[in-house]
């Protein structure tokens, strides 16, 4: 809910120019998630994104995880990044700086960011989406994301999201992926296998 009415706060900013993204919706062997991307500008050079994605295994226990993103543009692809995010019952404030380089058929997304509570962190997130023509609006889908957190103690998580399908104008579906390592010797024994189905605005 809360996370919800953050998205719903970070839209009503940028009235004129706000819209969804991308919607995700992933079923695994272990759970199920969804991803919802929304954006909006609020003057030239600053905008907000939102980011929300709620998830729910097969016993019936939900997680959400949340962000709300206040963008200032710096030129070249580059961003300055202020966050608010909602995680495990916590609100953690953010700082840090974006870039995102885009093609007709592969885009580019990376932020560097530290948290500003008690207890920072680092992290770095990187997605890469390749979406190359195969024959009129049908297109092959290949995205990966890769998060990764450090802290005092060295390496606390590893996240990997990988997609892999097929995408017909604005609609994807395929297979998908799902990885965590935590620690400082992280295997891949967490993971989540399933289908896919997305669509972009």
């Amino acid at each position: 809910m809360l996370a919800c009415c953050v998205l719903a706060a970070g839209l009503a900013l940028a009235p004129k120019g706000a819209r969804a993204d991308s919607v995700e919706w992933m079923a695994g062997n272990k759970n199920n998630t969804g991803d919802l991307k929304a954006s909006g500008a609020i003057t030239e050079k600053v905008g907000v994104f939102t980011r929300f994605r709620p998830t729910v295994d097969y016993k019936g226990t939900p997680s959400t995880f949340g962000v709300a993103d206040l963008l200032l543009g710096l030129g070249h692809g580059f961003d300055a990044v202020s966050e608010v995010r909602f995680a495990g019952g916590k609100v953690i404030p953010r700082g840090g700086v974006s870039y995102t380089a885009k093609t007709a058929s592969f885009c580019i997304s990376a932020v560097a960011s530290l948290g500003l509570d008690s207890e920072p962190y680092f992290e770095s997130l990187t997605n890469v989406r390749y979406t190359p023509d195969i024959y009129r609006s049908l297109k092959l889908l290949m995205q990966g994301e890769n998060i990764t957190d450090l802290s005092a103690a060295g390496h606390d998580s590893s996240k990997q999201r990988l997609r892999l399908g097929l995408e017909l104008r604005s609609w994807g579906a395929g297979a998908g992926l799902d990885l965590l390592e935590t620690g400082n010797k992280p295997d891949f024994g967490v993971w989540n296998a399933g289908g896919f189905v997305s669509k972009k605005f």
